[in-house]
């Protein structure tokens, strides 16, 4: 009799370590843990926490913003991807754990670079870190934040600085090549077009610094609204700078003409010209953009 009632005991009485391997409801401590968790990985919470650790970035830009030393267009970027987020902020979920990995990896890089690199190249990491964690934030394509928020940095006249001369070259070759197809022998000489002792200079302005800029971002804004592919971004990015460039060079062939003293415009005609090249590169640019990939 004793040893039945030991038996129905130790059925009915189980030892409390065995409770250790039962999976049960969670206890107190367990649900507001798991509540503080969720709470902080909401993107709203993320992202307030980068970018508290990128103000010295921060701090970099609204310096370069208001100094004078560059075109403000970078504000127009910014606005626009705040902007877009905001639009899609039903969309926003927590981010991966790869995710935060990237963001926070980019964010120590920015951190290192400001010590050892420039300010504008430290400034770039952190628009990366900025874009990963928002980019792996939504549920929707948005791979065009990239090119948003770089475009968003004060590169106007970095790329001046570096790319000018190279793309008034560029213009100059390829401008002084399209007069003589058309019959107007010409050459090229250095950033400079000659055609019968005649020198035009292709000055710093017609570089196309400005229209490679907007071209870039509407096709980083097109791509995004369309929900465009890390791919397609990608070559909607080479197609606008490559209508961009083609564009230039035609402006600047047109324009060879009044400068050259060969034809008598208007004042307004030259600023004309640009705008009718400006749009000549962003139609067909729309048209690609927004067209389905079959």
């Amino acid at each position: 009799m004793r040893a039945v009632l030991n038996a129905r005991i130790g059925r009915t009485m189980p030892s409390p370590l065995f409770e250790l391997g039962v999976d049960g409801p969670p206890s107190r401590a367990a649900t507001l843990a798991a509540a503080v968790s969720a709470r902080l990985r909401r993107p709203g919470w993320l992202l307030g926490a980068l970018l508290l650790a990128l103000w010295p970035h921060g701090a970099y830009l609204l310096r370069r913003f208001i100094d004078g030393s560059d075109e403000p267009w970078g504000i127009v970027a910014l606005l626009t991807v705040i902007a877009l987020v905001t639009r899609d902020r039903a969309d926003l979920v927590a981010p991966s754990g790869a995710t935060l990995v990237a963001a926070a990896l980019f964010a120590l890089a920015a951190a290192v670079a400001e010590r050892m690199l420039p300010d504008l190249a430290a400034a770039a990491l952190a628009m990366l870190a900025i874009a990963t964690l928002l980019a792996g934030s939504l549920r929707r394509p948005a791979t065009p934040l990239f090119p948003l928020l770089l475009l968003a940095l004060p590169i106007i006249a970095s790329l001046q600085f570096y790319l000018g001369f190279p793309l008034r070259w560029g213009v100059a070759q390829a401008g002084a090549a399209l007069l003589t197809v058309a019959g107007w022998p010409a050459q090229a000489s250095g950033a400079a077009i000659v055609h019968d002792g005649i020198t035009v200079l292709v000055d710093a302005p017609c570089a196309g610094i400005g229209m490679l800029w907007i071209g870039s971002y509407m096709a980083a804004l097109l791509s995004y609204l369309t929900g465009a592919s890390a791919g397609r971004t990608l070559l909607h990015a080479v197609a606008a700078a490559l209508l961009v460039f083609s564009a230039n060079v035609v402006r600047s062939t047109v324009l060879f003409f009044p400068e050259a003293g060969l034809v008598q415009w208007p004042a307004a005609s030259h600023a004309a010209v640009g705008i009718a090249a400006l749009m000549a590169a962003l139609v067909p640019l729309a048209a690609l953009v927004v067209r389905r990939p079959a």
